[in-house]
């Protein structure tokens, strides 16, 4: 009996203890969400901190970053160069995954070559990236950053992918070519449907990175044509203070459409990452 209750206190402990820490965790990562919609609500003078809960609210930041200050441009910027660069990086991170599952000469010493180039800092390509662009005049373009974000996505989206296409047993690929299909074919009709899941996940987390590279976008754009949503963010860190309200709108601003895409791509999404 007393063993019983000894585990059962036990176990009432651990789950304590879980949801303790769940709490924590939900704490630390809604937490700065919760605390920068408040913010960009807030009446408090724009270069002090203000409260958690400010005593009035305005739309008055909200109004001011989309009208004034132009936000609009760099989310256009940002949607065009992550649509694209992540669009390249899945493709040919696809690619490159299915390849490696099935013909890789290396016994995974290639797979391990390309995730370490995700090893390198960004800021180790910033520079060399810049000389070769800014004596064709790319400098500032969507093309240029389009570009020197690939080394970013696509060690990364093939290094997702490839736990998924390594799931896919390769008997039912030479079943469809017994059929007679081609092994384009088979890639599109048997392949991409069954590794959708895992495809879907790495869209989405590369996506997120692209959304939120800082370093490559500094080096390499200079101005509002070309810019990214986290070059606008930085510029509320001035000399003469901290534009808090501002920032706090600009930022709830900037994260809603990687939120619609992830709500959108739930499903799947959660398929991938449980390796459903």
């Amino acid at each position: 009996m007393d063993l019983k209750k000894t585990f059962n206190y036990s176990r009432l402990a651990t789950r304590g203890a879980v949801a303790v820490l769940l709490a924590l965790w939900m704490v630390w990562i809604w937490g700065p969400l919760v605390w920068d919609l408040f913010v960009g609500l807030s009446v408090e003078p724009q270069t002090a901190p203000p409260s958690l809960l400010p005593d009035e609210f305005t739309f008055e930041h909200y109004r001011n970053v989309i009208v004034d200050e132009g936000m609009p441009i760099y989310i256009r910027n940002s949607v065009i160069v992550t649509a694209v660069s992540t669009t390249v990086s899945v493709a040919v991170g696809a690619l490159a995954a299915y390849a490696l599952t099935r013909y890789d000469p290396g016994d995974g010493q290639v797979s391990f070559f390309i995730l370490s180039m995700r090893f390198l800092p960004p800021i180790a390509i910033a520079i060399p990236i810049y000389m070769m662009f800014v004596g064709i005049g790319w400098i500032n373009t969507w093309r240029v950053l389009m570009i020197a974000y690939l080394p970013i996505g696509i060690p990364i989206s093939t290094w997702i992918m490839l736990i998924f296409f390594q799931r896919i047993p390769k008997e039912l690929e030479e079943a469809s070519r017994v059929d007679g299909w081609s092994r384009i074919q088979t890639w599109r009709r048997v392949v991409l449907p069954l590794a959708a899941p895992g495809i879907s996940s790495a869209a989405i987390l590369t996506a997120i990175l692209m959304w939120n590279e800082y370093v490559l976008a500094l080096v390499l754009t200079t101005t509002q044509d070309a810019q990214t949503i986290p070059i606008y963010l930085a510029g509320f860190v001035t000399t003469r203070g901290i534009l808090w309200g501002r920032m706090g709108a600009a930022t709830m601003i900037a994260i809603t459409p990687i939120v619609i895409l992830a709500f959108i791509a739930q499903e799947r999404l959660v398929a991938g990452f449980t390796l459903e």
